[in-house]
């Protein structure tokens, strides 16, 4: 590929989430023409991350540039990344969306507020922004960047609940472009929404040839697959994506280790509870996790860590979470909104005292959806409060045939309703590899 093509390639790559971006610009140093645009996207791509890990990048990228020698356009690109680096992710979706408004048609910022918002739980802004420059796109000619601009306003719609007109949406861009996992993770979302998840499962299994390759978000998908599969019943294949897909990928990134807490809570709920794969889980998280980064993983964590007996490991991280809620930041501001307030109702309910932890995570209600994250993501913690509910009515203290002191667990575990049902399951599911096709078939 010609080096002056390479940004338009790793663009398109890193807004389908497809390929590897930031490697197809190697060839693109200081001296190039091309090496502003390279830097703008290689800082995107640490944005885009929502990760600690990610920070060098951006720094990478931003501070070889001279700014005295780019466009304004570019200028205003750096600008929000250096508000994301240092810590202000609010401002930094405001600065793409302040650059959006001059330039409607700039893919990669949509899809940088976009991701921003996402990050704050700002599901009203990331509808406005998207709604904004969509008539900019009518009617221009540009097919593959109405494609684009279509999944992205899909995505945000389903956020905002707008199921019907969401998966519409989602549909029409893949029709323009079949092979774009965002898109395919955009009807998906939709159809979460609309509460079909057997409708779910069948979508996921007839796109899996487009995102189950080399996409960034593969194990993301196979995360909207297997919860389909769960609702549906198809627990063989739900755990065939838990053991062959998140477990291994939860050991390299704590947003993998989120999913797989969300499913094996999901699991946890119709009777299938293992120990060791939590274990598995809370050991990501400890490898992992930078405490207050995002309250969304901190909070996912702290699941894993409760359920998986890791008392410690808990304390550890509402410390942690108690000095970032001293900052006088945007981190610290959530630390002390929301993360706090999670954590003391998780611990309520992994001491037992139900009643308590369904009035604390009641009470988070209004402020949950700024720890980020998706709706369909955040539903794990209305799951929590309604078995609160349920085992405070029952006046059940723990659900354990022995108690959690000899077990070395957590109450947080839940009791299947059949330990049958689980022992018919532990002989049919694969442990190694996903199931992609119909029960009990092979990928």
């Amino acid at each position: 590929m010609h080096t002056m093509n390479a940004t338009s390639a790793a663009l398109d790559h890193l807004l389908r989430a497809v390929g590897d971006p930031v490697g197809e610009l190697r060839d693109i140093g200081p001296g190039h023409p091309e090496h502003a645009h390279a830097q703008v996207i290689r800082a995107a791509a640490g944005v885009i991350a929502k990760t600690p890990e990610g920070l060098h990048a951006i720094a990478q990228a931003i501070r070889p540039v001279d700014m005295g020698d780019v466009s304004p356009r570019m200028h205003a690109h750096f600008a929000a990344a250096e508000a994301w680096l240092s810590g202000n992710p609010l401002l930094a979706a405001e600065g793409y969306a302040l650059l959006l408004a001059r330039w409607p048609r700039d893919l990669l910022a949509l899809r940088l507020a976009q991701s921003c918002y996402f990050f704050l739980g700002a599901d009203e802004r990331m509808g406005a922004v998207v709604d904004a420059v969509m008539p900019a796109w009518k009617g221009a000619g540009d097919e593959r960047g109405l494609g684009f601009v279509l999944a992205m306003t899909s995505f945000a719609h389903a956020e905002s609940g707008d199921a019907a007109y969401a998966e519409a949406l989602g549909r029409q861009a893949l029709a323009i472009d079949p092979a774009c996992p965002f898109g395919v993770h955009a009807v998906a979302h939709a159809i979460a929404e609309s509460g079909r998840p057997d409708l779910g499962a069948r979508w996921m299994r007839e796109q899996r040839a487009q995102w189950a390759g080399e996409s960034r978000m593969r194990t993301h998908n196979a995360w909207h697959l297997a919860m389909f599969d769960v609702e549906d019943g198809n627990i063989a294949s739900a755990m065939g994506v838990l053991d062959g897909w998140l477990l291994p990928a939860s050991k390299v990134s704590a947003l993998d280790a989120c999913d797989a807490t969300a499913l094996q809570w999901r699991l946890a709920i119709e009777g299938v509870s293992d120990e060791e794969r939590w274990s598995k889980v809370s050991d990501a998280f400890e490898r992992r996790l930078t405490p207050g980064f995002w309250p969304y993983v901190d909070l996912h964590a702290a699941i894993a860590h409760a359920v998986a007996g890791k008392q410690e490991r808990l304390q550890h991280l509402a410390e942690s979470i108690a000095r970032c809620a001293q900052r006088i930041d945007y981190a610290g501001l959530r630390a002390r909104l929301v993360t706090q307030p999670g954590l003391q109702a998780l611990d309520a309910w992994a001491k037992g005292r139900y009643g308590t932890s369904a009035t604390l995570l009641a009470e988070l209600h209004p402020v949950l959806k700024h720890a980020g994250g998706s709706r369909v993501q955040l539903e794990v913690f209305a799951s929590i409060e309604h078995e609160a509910v349920r085992r405070e009515r029952a006046g059940a203290a723990t659900v354990y045939s022995r108690s959690a002191s000899q077990r070395g667990s957590s109450p947080l575990a839940i009791e299947g309703p059949s330990q049958q049902g689980e022992s018919k399951w532990r002989r049919e599911a694969p442990t190694t590899e996903p199931v992609f096709a119909e029960r009990s078939s092979s990928p």
